[in-house]
């Protein structure tokens, strides 16, 4: 018993990257006043890039986290020009983007690998064994030997915490999300601030999406994200777009995907189907909850114009 404890948390912790790392980048876009819905398609075609990359360099897992960060940033720097530039509804951009993002990341695996009847694989991460600490009882298997991209996670939400709550830099950035108009007085390039973080957010989800077919699968499919980038929308707004509560939340997230697939092995007296339902009446559930007292950017969503007397 006490192994399949060690082992659900230990793969808790390892799923937890996917949110942790869509969350922080939605929180970092958010914070500027650019709300992404589009994480969904973003992280299925930056999985798409990724795994191409990898693919085609026999398997160079370094040059596919490039390709996916890449991927994400290309659709984050689209999502500034259309919403921040050119002015035009974000959700309406996002929604719009989601959708052209799953199309080409399907649309460039086929190109390149057609039609097989086996799918080709890649390697996947590997635990990594921490001197001394690892060999804690419990403990150490759980949260010192997992893969890299497990600590850069943690690692990514300390840095944008520190970054948002302990610079003048990060209370520039806040403000240009509460009240552009007033961040533009005090001689804060919005437009900039948006343009950067809407990149850097995004290409955060790209590896997000990345990180899937890397940990998880070792392949590509049409349906490899399989709705957790929708998922990743809620672990925002339950972490009240907070770095470090977003990361407790993608924690919270990742426990129920785990518990879906364990209750299967587990044997539970319950239908597989409804454990498969399980992250997503979660979701609800927690969204219906938080919504109403959930602590938005007062900006967020809202195109900022300096020529417009009402924002």
């Amino acid at each position: 018993m006490t192994n399949t404890i060690v082992d659900f948390l230990s793969f808790t912790l390892g799923v937890s990257v996917i949110y942790i790392l869509a969350a922080q980048g939605m929180t970092l876009a958010g914070r500027t006043g650019v709300f992404l819905v589009y994480n969904e398609g973003v992280m299925q075609a930056s999985a798409s890039a990724a795994f191409l990359a990898s693919y085609l360099s026999s398997g160079n897992l370094l040059l596919g986290f490039v390709a996916g960060a890449l991927a994400g940033g290309l659709f984050g720097l689209l999502m500034s020009v259309l919403s921040v530039t050119l002015k035009q509804n974000q959700f309406v951009v996002g929604l719009s983007l989601l959708i052209l993002a799953e199309g080409i990341g399907n649309f460039m695996y086929k190109a390149v690998i057609g039609q097989t009847i086996t799918p080709p694989t890649i390697p996947t991460l590997h635990g990594v064994f921490i001197p001394y600490i690892s060999k804690i009882p419990f403990l150490g298997p759980i949260v010192f030997q997992q893969n890299p991209m497990f600590y850069l996670s943690i690692a990514i939400s300390v840095f944008v915490w520190f970054l948002m709550y302990r610079t003048s830099y990060g209370l520039n950035v806040r403000a240009t999300g509460e009240n552009p108009r007033v961040a533009d007085t005090q001689g804060i390039n919005v437009h900039l601030t948006r343009y950067t973080y809407t990149f850097f957010g995004s290409a955060l989800i790209g590896l997000a999406g990345t990180y899937i077919p890397f940990f998880l699968t070792g392949s590509y499919t049409e349906s490899l994200v399989s709705g957790r980038g929708w998922i990743s929308i809620a672990v925002t707004l339950l972490g009240g777009w907070k770095p470090l509560n977003v990361m407790l939340s993608g924690l919270v997230f990742a426990g129920f995907e785990v518990f879906s697939v364990y209750g299967q092995l587990l044997g539970l007296p319950v239908s597989s189907d409804f454990l498969l339902m399980v992250p997503f009446i979660a979701t609800l559930l927690i969204l219906i909850q938080v919504y109403r007292n959930a602590e938005l950017p007062q900006g967020l969503g809202k195109n900022y114009d300096r020529e417009s007397k009402v924002d």
